[in-house]
């Protein structure tokens, strides 16, 4: 009896093949002229800090477009894919889409992940928002947004911060290197005299403060606890 033709299983590129080609394929990445055009009209808030002090909850109070980001991390218990992120797992399509330009950027984030906006995520004029990793804020400023602010959001207190992150159930190894990024966002935003720090010690008041920053407004009191918070939490991570 004649074997059949038995034809091998398409290989599906994993997560670590993708993660090892994508400074490469990130590389020299240019913004889309269609995108250029659409991000003139838009006035865009980027909200920078360390993993769990709240960027997300604030953005989802503040009323204004959120700009939802294709990342390739993996997704958290309390994250809905679609609203919070889209959560990709199609690697190759994703190579291709980044070799087409179909991103307005393309961030390698420091746990070695994906993290890019897709033109049609950003509304057609006026505000938008979403969460940016400070070593791409300056990047950010250039690339041709009508105007950009910077919000540097801080918990009160490194204490604070550290029961915060205690209920994120990160393994022990991407919990260093998200410390790791946490220091450079804080020495960014200590050093950048265009960034505005937003005291979240009560979501409220932090809400509150946010708006008042994109209404031109600065409640100083609070930037002026907020700088000392982060200065203290620096402080703290320096030496960790």
């Amino acid at each position: 009896m004649e074997h059949e033709d038995r034809q091998e299983p398409e290989k599906v590129m994993t997560r670590e093949e993708f993660i090892d080609i994508l400074p490469e394929l990130s590389k020299d990445y240019k913004i889309p002229a269609e995108a250029k055009e659409r991000i003139g009209h838009i006035d865009l808030l980027m909200m920078v800090g360390g993993t769990g002090v709240g960027k997300t909850s604030i953005i989802k109070r503040l009323g204004i477009p959120f700009v939802v980001t294709d990342t390739t991390r993996p997704i958290r218990p309390s994250e809905i894919n679609g609203l919070d992120y889209f959560f990709r797992t199609d690697y190759e399509q994703l190579a291709s889409e980044i070799k087409e330009r179909k991103f307005v950027q393309v961030i390698v984030y420091p746990t070695g992940d994906f993290y890019g906006t897709r033109i049609s995520a950003y509304p057609e004029v006026g505000y938008a928002v979403f969460a940016v990793v400070s070593s791409i804020v300056p990047e950010f400023r250039q690339m041709g947004f009508n105007d950009t602010t910077t919000a540097f959001i801080t918990p009160p207190s490194f204490l604070d911060w550290m029961g915060r992150l205690d209920k994120s159930g990160l393994e022990r190894n991407q919990l260093e290197k998200r410390l790791a990024e946490a220091h450079r966002s804080y020495e960014f935003a200590l050093k950048d005299s265009e960034t505005s720090f937003i005291l979240n010690d009560e979501l409220d008041h932090a809400v509150q403060q946010t708006k008042m920053l994109l209404g031109g407004r600065h409640d100083t009191e609070r930037e002026a606890r907020g700088r000392k918070a982060a200065e203290e939490i620096f402080e703290k991570l320096s030496f960790a």
